[in-house]
């Protein structure tokens, strides 16, 4: 009876050290398996890579800053955050002088001022560096010039009506 005890002991003990090996194992194996699977979704780039990608970001125009359209005597100002603002220098009735909304839709931008006299959105896009915007009910086709400075919009409407 002791010997079959004794090797009833040895065989549990060696399943216990067995187990805890195998967890081990299992524990490392998971580990390693999660670093291969992170490398493989988020591949290391080498330099070359990442200097053929560089010209395509560059060369994607961002809408964000401020136009100038001197022939129209207008001008807008678009904000990162989808907000901005467009001024029109009238010669006969007051100064337009407009809030707006902009979002990216597709290739070309909704432009949403905050004018009743303006109900439907209206649509920029970029053509040779210029940006054209254009609209419904009336609205004329303007091209306008990015300023790389920023624009003082009261100041533009002062230096239209000098004209």
């Amino acid at each position: 009876m002791m010997v079959k005890s004794t090797k009833k002991k040895r065989s549990h003990i060696g399943l216990i050290i067995f187990t805890i090996l195998l967890v081990i194992l299992l524990g490392i194996l998971g580990v390693n398996y999660k670093r291969f699977a992170s490398k493989q979704l988020n591949p290391v780039r080498d330099n070359k890579v990442v200097k053929k990608d560089s010209p395509k970001i560059t060369k994607t125009e961002k809408i964000v800053g401020s136009y100038r359209d001197d022939q129209d005597g207008a001008a807008i100002v678009l904000n990162g955050n989808g907000t901005g603002r467009y001024v029109y220098a009238d010669k006969n009735n007051p100064d337009t002088d407009d809030s707006l909304t902009w979002r990216k839709d597709g290739e070309r931008y909704l432009i949403n001022l905050e004018d009743r006299d303006v109900t439907n959105p209206l649509t920029a896009a970029f053509d040779n560096n210029k940006l054209v915007i254009t609209g419904s009910n009336g609205w004329n086709t303007e091209t306008f010039q990015k300023v790389n400075e920023g624009l003082n919009l009261q100041q533009f409407l002062n230096d239209m009506h000098k004209k």
